[in-house]
């Protein structure tokens, strides 16, 4: 069966540390495409040697990343292969990528990588940035914390399964729920405030089949 594998979740909760490890054995083949990673990339490649406008030059590294991301995706589609990425998933437009897989009948999974507050987001970005990581700004991070649960509970109909994962610690991951085919196969006994506050669909699903 064909796989489409998506990480997602709030800034500074370890996706791309955690990437490569959260794949199934059946995927572990798979490199896990990263767009921040080669948007800091294509960023250095612009500025300053193609231009000297920091604006400008984040809307040509942007757009290069965007364009190599749709070639991958694109790519996967017509060769029928499994595909892996990790990114945001904060608006609508995103998950248009996911029903793309889905029209084609990949199995859609997504590991959720979520911090117990805002602020932790906020300072382990801070932090990463202090020792060379790339900087987002305030307002973006809060957009992604918030947003990143408002959309996944209006979109868990497009998952076949869904892992969710607590980094607030940073020391061990906690698995706090997992769901397969829209049911609950295993959940924590102390589910997170962000899921409780934030998730009303998915805290339903998951406290009807707390095991």
């Amino acid at each position: 069966m064909l796989h489409l594998f998506v990480i997602t979740g709030a800034n500074g909760a370890g996706k791309s540390t955690l990437a490569k490890a959260l794949l199934p054995s059946k995927l572990a083949e798979l490199d896990v495409f990263d767009g921040d990673k080669l948007f800091v990339q294509k960023l250095s490649e612009i500025f300053p040697l193609k231009s000297r406008s920091p604006k400008y030059a984040r809307g040509m590294a942007f757009d290069e990343t965007v364009k190599v991301f749709e070639l991958l995706v694109s790519g996967s589609l017509q060769e029928r292969l499994s595909f892996a990425y990790e990114g945001h998933f904060s608006s609508e437009a995103p998950w248009q990528t996911i029903t793309r897989f889905r029209e084609q009948r990949y199995r859609i999974v997504m590991v959720f990588l979520m911090v117990e507050d805002l602020s932790i987001s906020l300072k382990r970005v801070s932090e990463r940035v202090k020792t060379g990581g790339h900087y987002v700004t305030p307002q973006e991070i809060e957009k992604n914390y918030f947003g990143n649960l408002v959309q996944l509970d209006l979109h868990l109909d497009l998952l076949d399964e869904l892992i969710l994962i607590d980094n607030s610690k940073a020391i061990e991951p906690d698995l706090i729920a997992h769901i397969s085919d829209g049911k609950c196969i295993y959940s924590n006994a102390d589910l997170p405030q962000w899921l409780k506050n934030h998730t009303d669909n998915l805290h339903q699903l998951i406290r009807g089949q707390v095991f």
